[in-house]
């Protein structure tokens, strides 16, 4: 019987099988670990989804905002206060939700994605600005001022996600600026 020679196994070589035991208890829990990251992401796009909906839409956001500035103008710093508020709100919302994006398109089900999502700007052909995620709100900020595109910004992460869940390249020219918007993943 084979449970037999596993009892004589463990009894002749307890150290062997406590190492064996505790080596196959670390492996399941990672597995069970990675496993529900996974499915909290899926549940978290699912809210996200509703949420780009009816709370963070980015096309009602920019009517908004527009009678929140100052006449022809498009950059945050020309804001008025409430407006302001609103799109650091939004900002902050998309912060949250595009890593989580990026895990749940780039990840499996027993395996964890270590990509990272980095939104560029070019001229042409030349790459003239790169955010790095490490303060992702004040460069988005300076990003909308240096460059004056807020509306197009917005409209920008607005329609993002869908390019991400679909894997497709996406990315938005501003005529005015004369640059393009678009997005890597890493």
């Amino acid at each position: 019987m084979p449970i037999e020679e596993i009892r004589v196994f463990v009894e002749d070589n307890f150290l062997l099988s406590i190492g064996i035991g505790v080596l196959i208890l670390l492996v399941l829990f990672r597995i069970w670990k990675t496993m529900r990251l996974y499915l909290g992401n899926k549940r978290f796009m699912k809210k996200s989804k509703k949420l780009r909906a009816k709370k963070f839409n980015g096309p009602a956001l920019v009517d908004k905002i527009k009678r929140k500035r100052k006449k022809n103008t498009n950059s945050f710093k020309k804001l008025k206060g409430r407006g302001k508020k609103l799109v650091k709100k939004y900002f902050a919302y998309k912060l949250d939700e595009l890593p989580v994006l990026v895990r749940y398109t780039h990840g499996k089900l027993f395996k964890r994605s270590k990509k990272k999502i980095q939104i560029y700007a070019k001229n042409e052909k030349k790459i003239i600005y790169r955010s790095k995620f490490k303060k992702p709100m004040k460069e988005f900020v300076n990003f909308t001022n240096k460059f004056d595109c807020l509306d197009q910004f917005i409209l920008f992460l607005h329609n993002l996600p869908e390019a991400i869940l679909e894997e497709q390249e996406y990315d938005i020219y501003i005529n005015e600026q004369d640059i393009s918007i678009g997005y890597l993943i890493k």
